[in-house]
């Protein structure tokens, strides 16, 4: 029986394009490709999730806050986030947002769904790569882990990373007014809706530690 798929077709023109020495023409098409977020952005939110929101399950209304007070949707949150912590603009026709830690459900976590240090932008035609291909998905938790020293799990702790990794990688142009006044000049009414559910900051920009979300969000961090 035939098998029928196009990873192939796509491993042997990116060959073409990186020539034979290449032998792993599709991480390295990943990295050539892919955006992440600017490190001073994302140090704004401590590696902490900006909204209490996951991916909704069946059943569920989108764009609620469902029984156990977590706001649903289907991929609203992430981009919303995104795109207010850059000045560059997404094409959406040509680009998928990508969870890094992604593969294992995790869209149903609130601490990995809007969590700017598990956000890349990639070609569409590499997304499916991005939970399914080993050496693409070993790539970008190393490069979250180079630029953010994200580790939610511990799996870079003691992993030897090539050095020279840091000069390839893409980050979108950093938000000017910073990612705090960006999120507030933003007043789409569902992320006002995502906000009530728990939220990052505090009215002055600080970390809201009084919100019972971020707290625990918080002690989760710090056992990991």
């Amino acid at each position: 029986m035939a098998k029928l798929e196009g990873e192939t077709f796509l491993r042997t023109l990116l060959q073409g394009f990186y020539g034979p020495g290449e032998t792993e023409p599709i991480r390295s098409a990943m990295l050539d490709a892919s955006y992440f977020l600017a490190p001073e952005v994302v140090s704004a939110t401590h590696g902490l999730p900006l909204v209490r929101a996951r991916r909704m399950t069946t059943g569920e209304a989108r764009d609620s806050i469902v029984e156990g007070g977590d706001f649903v949707s289907d991929n609203f949150p992430p981009h919303y986030v995104f795109c207010a912590a850059t000045d560059d603009m997404r094409h959406k026709g040509s680009t998928e947002l990508c969870h890094i830690y992604g593969g294992k459900g995790e869209a149903r976590d609130t601490f990995f769904y809007t969590n700017l240090a598990n956000l890349c932008l990639v070609p569409s035609f590499l997304a499916k790569f991005a939970d399914t291909h080993q050496p693409t998905v070993t790539l970008l938790k190393e490069c979250s882990f180079i630029l953010y020293g994200f580790d939610p799990r511990g799996e870079m702790r003691g992993r030897s990373i090539d050095p020279s990794l840091r000069k390839r990688i893409k980050t979108a142009s950093p938000v000017k007014q910073g990612l705090f006044s960006s999120l507030q000049d933003q007043g789409d009414a569902r992320f006002l809706v995502a906000k009530t559910a728990g939220y990052l900051f505090a009215e002055d920009g600080s970390i809201n530690r009084s919100d019972p979300w971020v707290a625990a969000m918080m002690v989760r961090q710090a056992v990991r």
